[in-house]
């Protein structure tokens, strides 16, 4: 990786780490006074519709962003032809939307679903009109303006939102979060990066561009059903209660993976994009990626896991009690999520989304197995369903790796094992001293957080590992020179 290559991934990490230490700090204590001021109810109305946006948005976007990122250069024609097909197929989306929204009430026997659908229903176009500005950031790697905008917006909504829940608004409180913090996102990238569509719309740029998303759109109208196909079935199956205490549980699991891994994966992708052609340097790129995200994910889930039952008592409420199981399930699933992410992505950066389909299919196949055997034993069975699948799919998503990178699951394995070992460590002597609580709430939770993550890395020190050392001889120094910090005499 060449010297000016190097400099711009780590101011880009730097940033998006500011971004996930402002933005999602911002967004992590909004979602607790939330948690705090609504009832789980009003949480499981939200989570009802999601997946009908989420499903709506994979089209609007259909790999577009993906496909833009890998090119060595964005052309006006492009970024003008990516702009009307986005907006067009939003304005399509949304209208469909709009008209079954009775229908969607009906299906979860839940009347105020119609104008929580036809109101969420503009994000949308909201964010049709600033997939170019943002992709055409990410393929710069220039996180600078996304991370102040985000850390605006999230702020702003945030700030109504608590506002409306103290005053009794009860579930519009997260719609107008959710779609003011998607409108205030759109107006503030059009403005900052005075980008402007000319209009113009080429068939031979459509067809270059679709050519390779459209296998990215298939594998994600996939992957998003499945991934939303949870709260589907339970919004249908069970309480609105029940899916509201599942949400919060994915909530907190996904606050961890958005802010440690995102980190890393936003970055990653478009800097190896440009080693495609170097399969050696592309291997040793990603094995870094999975120390270093392994580094942070594992111990982060583990402890999370570890204290589940305080983390929701004195963050969220005893009334939120009956997610800690749900969460301590869900952290043993999303150790496995930067294992597959990384191993999808590296489909992605050699041009083979025609694989990377293939194996969405097969996973699919794999998921709907587990749903019909789960569903049969209620609500644990159906997310224990989940966890199994997560590890047999994360052998289906490195089978491409070893094939193309001769960078095998085993090996894989071996290169994460001195964290994982020292991650299970920590967590067993975390789950131990709670029995002994010494520190009165909140001070109890920071004291046991704390604790774990110094025994983590003090233990990383001692066994003197690569990851240590990658992260004191070689992140610390250039950050600390990318920051202009001088070092400690």
């Amino acid at each position: 990786m060449s010297k000016t290559l190097s400099e711009r991934s780590l101011s880009a990490i730097v940033w998006v780490l500011l971004d996930k230490l402002g933005g999602s700090s911002v967004n992590f204590i909004v979602t607790i006074l939330l948690a705090r001021l609504l009832l789980p109810e009003d949480f499981g109305l939200v989570a009802m519709v999601m997946v009908f946006f989420e499903f709506s948005s994979v089209f609007v976007e259909s790999g577009f962003s993906t496909a833009l990122i890998r090119e060595k250069t964005i052309s006006e024609l492009d970024k003008s032809t990516t702009f009307i097909f986005n907006f067009v197929a939003a304005i399509v989306l949304y209208t469909i939307l709009f008209f079954s929204a009775p229908a969607i009430a009906a299906f979860f026997n839940q009347e105020m679903l119609v104008w929580i659908v036809r109101i969420m229903g503009l994000n949308l176009l909201f964010n049709a009109f600033s997939i170019v500005q943002r992709t055409s950031l990410m393929q710069q790697v220039h996180f600078q303006t996304q991370t102040k905008i985000r850390f605006l917006t999230v702020s702003l909504s945030g700030a109504l939102a608590i506002l409306m829940a103290y005053q009794g608004y009860g579930v519009w409180a997260l719609v107008v979060r959710f779609v003011l913090s998607d409108l205030m996102d759109s107006i503030l990238l059009t403005l900052m990066t005075r980008w402007r569509p000319r209009w113009q719309f080429s068939w031979a740029s459509f067809h270059r561009l679709f050519g390779f998303g459209s296998k990215i759109l298939a594998a994600a109208i996939l992957d998003k059903f499945f991934t939303h196909i949870y709260k589907l079935l339970i919004g249908k199956f069970f309480a609105a209660a029940t899916l509201g205490f599942y949400t919060q549980a994915n909530n907190f699991t996904n606050m961890v993976i958005n802010t440690l891994f995102r980190t890393i994966q936003n970055v990653s992708y478009p800097v190896l994009a440009q080693l495609q052609d170097e399969p050696e340097k592309l291997k040793q790129g990603y094995r870094k990626i999975l120390k270093l995200s392994s580094f942070i994910i594992i111990p982060a889930m583990i402890i999370l896991g570890a204290l589940a039952e305080p983390v929701i008592r004195i963050l969220v409420g005893d009334k939120w009690l009956p997610s800690v199981p749900m969460l301590q399930l869900l952290c043993i699933s999303g150790l496995t999520y930067h294992f597959s992410s990384i191993n999808l992505n590296m489909l992605l950066v050699l041009g083979r989304s025609d694989l990377s389909l293939k194996l969405e299919v097969v996973k699919k196949i794999n998921i709907s197995i587990a749903i019909l055997t789960g569903l049969q034993f209620g609500i644990y069975g159906l997310i224990i369903g989940e966890v199994i699948t997560a590890y047999v799919n994360l052998f289906v998503n490195a089978y491409y790796s070893n094939k193309f990178l001769h960078y095998s699951i085993r090996e894989q394995i071996k290169d994460i094992l001195p964290t994982a070992s020292i991650s299970l460590g920590v967590g067993a002597i975390l789950v131990w001293i709670q029995q002994y609580p010494s520190l009165p709430g909140m001070l109890h939770l920071i004291f046991l957080s704390a604790l774990g993550g110094a025994l983590y890395l003090l233990l990383h020190l001692l066994a003197k590992t690569e990851e240590m050392s990658l992260l004191r001889n070689t992140v610390i120094p250039k950050t600390m020179k990318l920051l202009k910090i001088k070092p400690m005499p």
